[in-house]
């Protein structure tokens, strides 16, 4: 089943490049109206709406890494019972982001326990699952946690950065960088020295840069490589949206047991479902469960 047409149309891209003698990578994405929409559906404010925007930043970035043909999920677990946030990445561009938190439970926060789980499938069909622990959101936050990743369950040395700019409530911009040394790059130590001091300099912070820019990832891919050879590998647009529809509504509901239709149908009321990713509501009227008995 493919994606539904709830999608926003936007500037919002990610683009890969590589040095020219094959020692660099990086991609760079804009993510700002994706994460508005995120945000619009989820209704969240505050750190949950910023952590939800750099996780699904991330997960676009991790995506167009390891897995630019499949799906990815990153779950980013919060600090004392403070619940989760998800992001879902697609291969044709579309991102949506999901808080999950138990009614009583604290708001959203990084902190002792928090956790970073990537999940990407495997050419063979398994899944790939890894997991960190997260440091406190003032020493790096998701960005540590990406970077940890990446250098233990993937053995990639990884320099990246994700940012949420926001004016009160609202998304200025959001987006972000991942530089890559590649395992066959012919001098390691030249490269990593001068990339890592130059984004040390001048690209750690870069909330600064992603408002002043609109988070163009095309400004973010030179200014990195400014003064190193390289080539422009390609791109993909991205959206919020999600791959709910009334099909799989109806596909979930006929493998229910016979017992557990009828007990929907006892008083022939409509069956409602809403789905937590971008707030759509489905209805289902009682002839249509009707009919799931005949079929079955």
């Amino acid at each position: 089943m493919g994606l539904n047409r709830r999608v926003t149309g936007t500037g919002d891209r990610v683009i890969r490049g590589m040095t020219d003698d094959g020692a660099l990578r990086t991609m760079a994405a804009r993510t700002t109206d994706s994460v508005h929409g995120a945000l619009a559906a989820q209704g969240v404010r505050g750190p949950e709406a910023r952590a939800l925007g750099e996780l699904m930043t991330a997960a676009v970035l991790y995506r167009e890494t390891m897995a630019p043909t499949l799906k990815v999920q990153v779950v980013l677990r919060g600090g004392e019972g403070s619940g989760q946030v998800v992001a879902d990445s697609f291969p044709g561009g579309v991102v949506r982001g999901l808080v999950q938190r138990r009614d009583g439970a604290p708001a959203f926060h990084l902190g002792a326990g928090s956790m970073l789980q990537m999940m990407r499938s495997l050419p063979n069909g398994e899944l790939h699952r890894g997991v960190v622990e997260v440091p406190a959101w003032s020493d790096g936050g998701i960005n540590e946690g990406l970077m940890a990743y990446m250098q233990q369950s993937e053995q990639i040395v990884t320099m990246a950065r994700v940012a949420v700019v926001m004016d009160h409530d609202e998304v200025v911009a959001a987006g972000g960088y991942l530089v890559q040394l590649l395992p066959e790059a012919p001098d390691r130590v030249g490269p990593v020295r001068l990339m890592a001091q130059r984004l040390e300099d001048d690209f750690m912070n870069i909330g600064e840069r992603l408002r002043a820019t609109d988070a163009s990832p095309d400004h973010l891919l030179e200014e990195i490589f400014y003064g190193m050879e390289h080539t422009r590998l390609g791109y993909c647009t991205l959206r919020f949206g999600c791959e709910c529809s009334r099909a799989r509504v109806m596909g979930s509901l006929a493998t229910l047991s016979r017992s557990d239709i009828q007990h929907l149908l006892k008083d022939q009321e409509p069956f409602d479902m809403h789905c937590d990713w971008c707030g759509t509501d489905y209805r289902v009227e009682p002839a249509e469960l009707q009919g799931l008995l005949m079929e079955s």
